[in-house]
């Protein structure tokens, strides 16, 4: 074994405590109680008159000390033996050795040198196997450094020194399944712990984990992970359908789902629908579509959700038609939308036999937009929800294109052409369950905004719309 000639080392005895027996039976006096490997109580002597049974003990030992004291460790050289097993280790202080000249000498070099953290500090641990027991040992240990050590309140921020518990990595796993943010995470498990110093890690370290975490479920493929959820799913669900497209490069073109609540609630419920998108909900900017309706008590239902592709025509008609196989056949009376052209088409073609109400609200911005009156607004917006016999409401709009003089203007000329899809003289013979805005998809959508961002994959839109709507 090659070990160096000048160095001390110090043998325990034979028949002396290891490690974790020796920290069984000190008394913890800091926050962890005795329950955490960082537990502050690791002196200089614990570490000088004691063996370890593995090279990564020692380490964690040292790690713990350092803790202690207020600098940081990093693993050094080692040496093997002819069977190729470790026979020495070295741990150096953060702040060992400097930075290689090469760094400095780099002409091609864009960005600025990072501050200059090395001071060549000598403090180490240097352990070796003694054989004749197959225990390490230590060989030589430099307590000096030669520069400050980090006060307590600040050591929690030492690379070293920061890492989530397996506890932690659990709740955070299952905040995440519920669409909670990072930021909102960090702050319970801070508040958790009782600070920042106490937590064990940064913002940073978790966004890392959890960044990981998503990367490893979507490692066969963001769509295919997403659909093989879907399809797991299904398997507890026995109700619950997912219906997808592919685009001709043998992408996720489309995707539909709903569980078996939806669509029982649908059957019951489902004589009025109202739809909308919502955008920058996923890192791919898909447009995202939340079917609703009203129940008896007056509360939102949810009947299925969509990503699309785009929103053309073809792409709404494919929807639709999808969205009433999986409803079993069950088509709506009345469709509430923006007045999308896409949508107009697709419900034309899906649904043939109902009528499709435009959204008021929409109708009295575009009014706002387009005629630039605050008088005409009030006077469009009487037409619009007067319940009027349909001759009264065409003495009145008559009267009200005269007064304002835009007997030729294009915008009132086409809504006067679509007055069946917006008037309530004209609807007043159809159950609309008291939709005439789609106020309640705008609701949805700042809710889904809550937990779903431009940030998150097919596979996190999906695991947190079933984790926070459905669940």
């Amino acid at each position: 074994m090659d070990i160096e000639g000048e160095a001390t080392y110090f043998e325990s005895d034979e028949g002396g405590q290891n490690m974790n027996e020796t920290l069984e039976n000190v008394s913890c006096t800091c926050a962890c109680c005795g329950s955490s490997r960082y537990c502050g109580v690791l002196t200089i002597e614990d570490i000088r008159n004691h063996s370890w049974m593995t090279a990564d003990a020692a380490y964690e030992c040292y790690v713990s000390y350092a803790k202690s004291v207020g600098f940081g460790v990093r693993k050094g050289d080692a040496a093997r033996g002819k069977d190729g097993n470790y026979t020495r280790r070295r741990f150096f202080c953060n702040k060992a050795g400097y930075r290689e000249e090469k760094y400095y000498n780099n002409s091609n070099r864009k960005r600025e040198h990072k501050a200059e953290t090395r001071t060549g500090c000598e403090a180490k641990l240097s352990i070796y196997l003694d054989e004749s027991s197959s225990v390490w040992r230590v060989r030589k240990l430099v307590e000096e450094h030669n520069h400050e050590l980090i006060p307590q309140c600040l050591v929690h921020l030492i690379p070293n020194h920061r890492r989530l518990t397996d506890a932690n990595k659990a709740q955070t796993d299952t905040m995440i399944m519920h669409g909670l943010p990072t930021s909102q995470i960090m702050g319970y498990l801070v508040g958790q712990a009782g600070g920042y110093h106490r937590v064990g890690f940064s913002k940073k370290d978790l966004d890392n984990y959890i960044e990981r975490s998503r990367r490893a479920r979507i490692i066969g493929g963001d769509s295919n992970a997403t659909i093989g959820y879907l399809s797991g799913k299904a398997d507890l669900d026995p109700m619950a359908m997912a219906r997808y497209s592919s685009t001709p490069e043998d992408r996720l073109g489309n995707l539909f789902w709903a569980d078996g609540m939806s669509k029982a609630d649908y059957q019951l419920f489902g004589d009025v629908l109202a739809f909308d998108t919502t955008y920058r909900k996923n890192k791919y900017k898909k447009p995202l579509v939340i079917f609703s309706g009203s129940n008896h008590h007056r509360q939102t239902c949810i009947f299925g959700f969509a990503v699309l592709e785009d929103e053309s025509g073809p792409t709404y008609t494919w929807l639709l038609k999808n969205f009433l196989d999986v409803m079993l056949g069950k088509s709506p009376t009345v469709v509430v939308t923006d007045g999308d052209e896409g949508m107009k088409e697709g419900i034309a073609n899906a649904f043939p036999n109902a009528t499709h109400r435009l959204c008021g609200w929409h109708l009295q911005k575009n009014a706002t937009s387009n005629i630039k009156d605050p008088t005409f607004c009030a006077e469009f917006k009487k037409c619009m929800y007067g319940k009027w016999h349909p001759d009264e409401f065409e003495l009145r709009w008559a009267k009200m294109v005269d007064t304002f003089g835009l007997q030729n203007n294009e915008w009132v000329n086409i809504q006067y052409a679509r007055k069946k899809n917006w008037a309530s003289s004209y609807l007043m013979d159809k159950f609309c369950a008291e939709f005439r805005t789609t106020s309640r998809c705008e609701g949805i959508n700042n809710y889904v905004k809550t937990f779903i961002n431009s940030c998150h994959c097919l596979l996190d839109l999906v695991t947190n719309i079933e984790g926070r709507i459905w669940d």
